[in-house]
């Protein structure tokens, strides 16, 4: 019956799954905030118009972000919006934020009507329908790209060490794990992991496969810490290797 009700539309085409992560719009500090799960889905057939709410805000006066005090109307604008597409059979997928202006974006069903946006003067929303059954905005401008998913991952590590109070800035020996077809790409990506200053071993693994383990120590408080995680990352795939991530004792 659930893939009966999807297709008729009464369930949702995707599990929701946002993700919060940097990037840049022309010279500008952009923030995104994107429902991954509908990246993965998009394009969803049954709901080919796109619903944009464009507004402003004064800023921080240094990167461009939102000030504190503008967060509760921004996240009142999400919630609204979001109620509003759900109520149609559509979906909200994504804000984007950069240089006092910001973008939250949609998808509805064809002919369907939005209600009106609520007031909120310090925003001044204005919103656009139009067609886009291709989900163009969502895959060229929304989706994330290589550097921007592996700062996700990092993420998603540094939050599970923050909730066990963890002091992100004391260094300590990090892993990373990394598997390699040939045991020849694993010795290669080992020995520039060693110039590095990494403490690196190669051993087979339990599918025919050679798995790398490298160990150095650092502290994991961004942004420092996604540039060690990318260059490791860079390393394990230019040797054809699958990057596995990182992992480290909590430091209270």
């Amino acid at each position: 019956m659930g893939l009966l009700r999807r297709l008729l539309g009464r369930e949702p085409a995707w599990v929701e799954r946002w993700a919060v992560y940097p990037g840049e719009i022309g010279d500008g500090l952009a923030m995104y905030n994107i429902d991954l799960g509908a990246v993965e889905a998009a394009p969803v057939g049954r709901m080919p118009s796109r619903y944009d709410v464009d507004f402003t805000y004064a800023g921080d006066g240094a990167g461009g972000m939102p000030a504190e005090a503008e967060l509760g109307a921004i996240h009142a604008l999400d919630e609204a919006v979001r109620q509003a597409l759900r109520g149609t059979g559509g979906a909200m997928v994504g804000r984007v934020v950069t240089a006092g202006t910001g973008r939250i974006t949609g998808y509805l069903p064809d002919g369907a009507t939005v209600p009106p946006l609520p007031d909120i003067p310090a925003l001044s929303p204005v919103a656009t329908l139009s067609p886009d059954p291709g989900w163009t905005r969502v895959r060229e401008e929304l989706t994330p790209d290589a550097w921007q998913r592996n700062i996700m991952e990092d993420n998603q590590v540094v939050q599970e060490l923050e909730g066990h109070g963890d002091r992100l800035s004391q260094p300590r020996p990090v892993e990373f794990l990394a598997y390699f077809p040939q045991t020849e790409h694993a010795e290669a990506a080992a020995e520039d992991l060693r110039n590095l200053g990494f403490a690196v071993t190669v051993e087979r693994g339990d599918e025919a496969d050679f798995v790398l383990q490298a160990i150095r120590r650092d502290a994991v408080e961004p942004p420092a810490l996604h540039e060690v995680t990318w260059e490791v990352r860079g390393v394990v795939e230019r040797h054809d290797g699958s990057y596995d991530g990182w992992g480290c004792m909590v430091q209270v």
